[in-house]
């Protein structure tokens, strides 16, 4: 294989990729209930470079950012990537995501009513 036949397949297969990884956020975020400003506030980064790599104009994010994008999402980095096995949560996966979603968007006080709340709500069902 020439060098040139290399790159073009090469390139192909990172913008195959690129689309792969866009499309897992995409379903991540739907399944979950995140929008692209939740995952980017969560995240600690600009929600244009959420769009961005979401719909695909992203081409190349830094290994930091996925790691953001992941954590701020509350889902492990290997569940974006697209050449391991797709989400399949379970619905207790998904609840817990939605409330580590929800939990890094508080303030300290509105996280101390939170842990308030569950410590009721968790009592209630103990004998």
């Amino acid at each position: 294989m020439s060098e040139e036949t290399y790159d073009i397949a090469r390139e192909q297969y990172e913008r195959h990729y690129m689309a792969a990884l866009a499309q897992r956020i995409r379903a991540i975020c739907e399944e979950r209930g995140l929008t692209q400003q939740s995952v980017a506030r969560a995240a600690g980064i600009a929600s244009d470079m959420v769009s961005r790599l979401e719909n695909g104009h992203y081409t190349s994010p830094g290994l930091r950012t996925l790691l953001r994008i992941a954590d701020g999402m509350g889902v492990p980095l290997a569940l974006l990537l697209p050449d391991l096995p797709g989400p399949t949560a379970s619905p207790e996966s998904t609840l817990l995501a939605l409330l580590n979603s929800v939990a890094q968007r508080a303030q300290p006080h509105e996280l101390e009513l939170l842990l308030d709340l569950a410590k009721v709500v968790i009592g209630r069902d103990r004998p």
